[in-house]
């Protein structure tokens, strides 16, 4: 079977026996190697490469039906495949996006209620009224009791701060993204953001997250890493108390190399005490959550909704954002006076 992959040709050999599936594995070698070595823009090997993992997944699964019949080692030369695979993925992508510019990012208020306060980078306090666009490296914001405010980021991720809490976002930066870019459903960019929860409570929404972009949140002690979802962070007196609503993360203990991994939906609380012994005190479900802390998580997922940005390729400016309308301002009766003949 020919395919044509990012302008380049190759045959889907049958994986009928090992020599088979070895010279599939060539040809799917030969085709990365052929995009990495082409004149063609990184942007471009990236579209290419999801089409090189479905090439990779038709190869490995189209005859799982027929899985009962293979021996052994034909399971086992197609795990070393999709290894390989995988392997290729850093190489085609990685080395690539290393030499891509990285600007800084935009955000804009989608909600907020309560006192509020900003300042950026120079210390200068700084306006956030609802639906203002901010350029959040180096803003640190501050909540009093009953206030929060919820912003999203233009790689689509919403942070939620929560009443009498302090949030600083030490760095952020992305690269630049066109409109085909967003056309693939996820974030069309890869960006590096990295928060700082100084105190209180923060919800972090990203269900649409690159797998390549990197998202941290430092804490008084320790650090957090959100893969994909959303999740809860509050500091408390009873210690760190960490809950995957949706998605997975991996906690960092501070000054060592041990993590605990954290899926929805589980939630873990680290005491002080345990901190230093580096063991979870508690282990939670989504469940054991309160019912404003439940509707503080959807208001997050529900913010990363609400806007999107727009291509900045052509521009080389942070990208601008544009309120997503609901449904029902179309559906709102005519109001004019009159009415045109038919």
């Amino acid at each position: 079977m020919n395919l044509i992959l990012n302008g380049f040709s190759c045959y889907r050999l049958p994986v009928n026996s090992l020599n088979d599936q070895a010279g599939a594995s060539l040809s799917i070698f030969h085709i990365a190697v052929a995009c990495l070595n082409s004149d063609s823009n990184s942007r471009n090997r990236i579209r290419a490469l999801s089409r090189l993992f479905t090439l990779g997944s038709y190869s490995l699964v189209d005859r799982r039906n027929s899985a009962n019949t293979r021996s052994i080692s034909q399971i086992r030369h197609r795990h070393r495949t999709l290894r390989l695979l995988r392997l290729l993925a850093a190489l085609f992508i990685f080395f690539p996006l290393q030499a891509q510019t990285m600007i800084e990012g935009s955000a804009i208020v989608t909600s907020r209620n309560g006192f509020v306060s900003a300042i950026d980078a120079s210390g200068e306090p700084i306006s956030v009224v609802s639906h203002e666009i901010l350029h959040p490296r180096g803003l640190t914001l501050s909540t009093i009791k009953d206030a929060r405010i919820f912003l999203t980021f233009s790689n689509g991720i919403a942070v939620a701060l929560n009443e009498a809490s302090v949030l600083q976002c030490v760095d952020y930066t992305q690269r630049l993204f066109d409109k085909e870019d967003q056309s693939l459903g996820l974030e069309p960019s890869v960006s590096n953001l990295k928060l700082r929860l100084i105190d209180g409570q923060i919800a972090v929404a990203s269900n649409r997250l690159s797998p390549l972009s990197n998202l941290r949140v430092q804490l008084p002690k320790g650090e957090l890493r959100l893969h994909k979802g959303t999740c809860l962070i509050s500091l408390e007196a009873t210690g760190l108390h960490i809950t995957a609503y949706e998605g997975s993360l991996t906690y960092y203990y501070p000054n060592s190399e041990s993590r605990e991994f954290v899926s929805a939906p589980k939630g873990i609380r680290i005491s002080d005490q345990s901190m230093e012994r580096q063991k979870i005190t508690k282990v939670s479900t989504v469940e054991s959550l309160e019912i404003e802390q439940v509707r503080f998580c959807q208001a997050a997922q529900h913010a990363s909704k609400r806007v999107t940005f727009q291509a900045n390729e052509s521009t080389k400016l942070p990208p601008e954002p544009v309120l997503i309308v609901r449904p029902q301002y179309f559906q709102q009766p005519n109001l004019r006076p009159y009415q045109f003949e038919e």
